[in-house]
């Protein structure tokens, strides 16, 4: 049986109005105390992912340094891809899709100009957890998460839970098939 730990990557600097900020203050600290709690259990030999986005580098970061391991990025395990350029009006979209359906996601009109395949975008990510050859940390995004969640318990859902910043949601992946052993801690506030 191969592990993977998914993490969300810790309290950016700023929300949905920026396409790559760092991590602030808080979401440091998470890095520091998710990496102590991931080293208590990575067990070689094991891998290390991020998304290519700074504030998963950054959470990864930490951990990778105190178990000498190289972070490998990752473009699959990256945030979902917007079918808007505009900072302000990708945020109204977001509000709007995320509380919808994959199929109303992809049936959304926005969505449906982009020509983005959010299937696609779903499958490559499971495609690469289903390479693994070993156990795995992969520091990624709150929506990557939930779409991989969300699949293997059978929903439609586009958010399926709440993944708070610094979580760890553990999957395991045997004969090709993947399972969630736990989700990982809820968050009370919005996603950011």
């Amino acid at each position: 049986m191969i592990n993977i730990y998914l993490i969300r990557h810790g309290k950016a600097s700023s929300g949905w109005d920026t396409t790559d900020p760092n991590l602030d203050l808080a979401g440091k600290k998470q890095s520091n105390k998710i990496a102590l709690k991931l080293s208590q259990i990575a067990k070689e030999p094991f891998d290390v992912f991020s998304s290519p986005l700074n504030r998963c580098i950054e959470t990864a970061e930490p951990f990778s340094k105190i178990n000498n391991k190289k972070i490998k990025i990752e473009n699959r395990v990256v945030e979902i891809p917007s079918p808007i350029k505009n900072l302000k009006k990708r945020v109204v979209w977001l509000k709007r899709v995320l509380p919808l359906t994959w199929n109303e996601l992809i049936s959304d009109k926005e969505s449906r100009d982009s020509k983005i395949d959010y299937f696609l975008w779903r499958e490559n990510i499971l495609k690469f957890f289903l390479s693994l050859n070993k156990d795995t940390f992969i520091f990624t995004h709150y929506l990557v998460i939930n779409s991989v969640v969300s699949h293997l318990r059978k929903s439609d859902k586009v958010v399926f839970f709440n993944p708070d910043n610094a979580s760890l949601t553990h999957l395991s992946l045997s004969d090709k098939k993947l399972k969630i052993i736990s989700l990982g801690d809820e968050a009370s506030t919005l996603i950011n």
